[in-house]
């Protein structure tokens, strides 16, 4: 579950972004909790943390870019996507380490693009390792070095960098579950099977071959998403 915060003052607009939020979580299973305020107060004062704020610049009383400098005091690492008519004054986002902003009314096509920008950016701040539970005890893997992990049986088989030859990480978990927790560079490529995009050497329909010399195949199922994520993620807009 993603916490999300919206300052937006109008009702109409803030109900067209809820609806575009829903949406983009039915698509790609996400959970989304919505919490919607007119104004920016509620948010500086209650010094909360939240995964991803969206923020109108034009809002009553301090307007979205004195909310943003105030919220990067406490804060300076939430995602942060201005949702504004006052396109002129969207470039002055960087000056608050803006994410990106999306010019009203808002599209599907560019609205998707930015959550998924959001969500890599996201993954970084929630976890840069994941912390898993052998019988040898708790062990840190670093995200980074994660290959890829499949299933077999009722486990998971982590493929770490330079384990090559080495027996291979086991426990028992659940991959939706793991998907879920990595995000942001991990793409499922099957039902038993999730990769990490930064470990893919080339990808050819539905024929990954991966930095660490193993051939993956994607599914029927999964071969044209999979095959979109990627080239999207290549061009730095996932």
């Amino acid at each position: 579950m993603y916490q999300v915060m919206m300052i937006e003052d109008d009702d109409h607009a803030a109900d067209d972004l809820t609806a575009l939020i829903k949406r983009y979580g039915a698509e790609r299973k996400i959970e989304f909790s919505v919490t919607r305020h007119a104004t920016a107060i509620p948010l500086i004062k209650s010094h909360r943390s939240y995964d991803l704020v969206f923020m109108d610049i034009d809002l009553p009383g301090i307007n979205g870019m004195e909310a943003a400098e105030l919220l990067r005091t406490y804060d300076p690492t939430v995602p942060l996507i201005f949702v504004t008519n006052l396109a002129q004054y969207a470039v002055h986002g960087y000056q608050v380490d803006a994410l990106d902003f999306i010019v009203k009314p808002v599209s599907y096509y560019h609205f998707s693009m930015r959550m998924d920008k959001a969500m890599r950016a996201i993954a970084r701040n929630r976890r840069e390792h994941v912390t898993v539970t052998t019988r040898g005890g708790v062990r840190v893997v670093p995200c980074a070095e994660i290959v890829y992990v499949e299933t077999q049986a009722h486990d998971l088989i982590y493929r770490l960098v330079g384990d090559k030859g080495d027996e291979p990480l086991r426990v028992r978990g659940s991959l939706s579950a793991l998907e879920e927790e990595l995000g942001g560079a991990f793409l499922r490529i099957s039902s038993g099977c999730i990769v990490n995009m930064d470990h893919i050497r080339a990808m050819q329909s539905g024929t990954l071959l991966m930095d660490n010399g193993d051939t993956l195949y994607a599914s029927r199922a999964k071969k044209k998403a999979a095959l979109e994520t990627f080239a999207d993620y290549l061009g730095g807009s996932i």
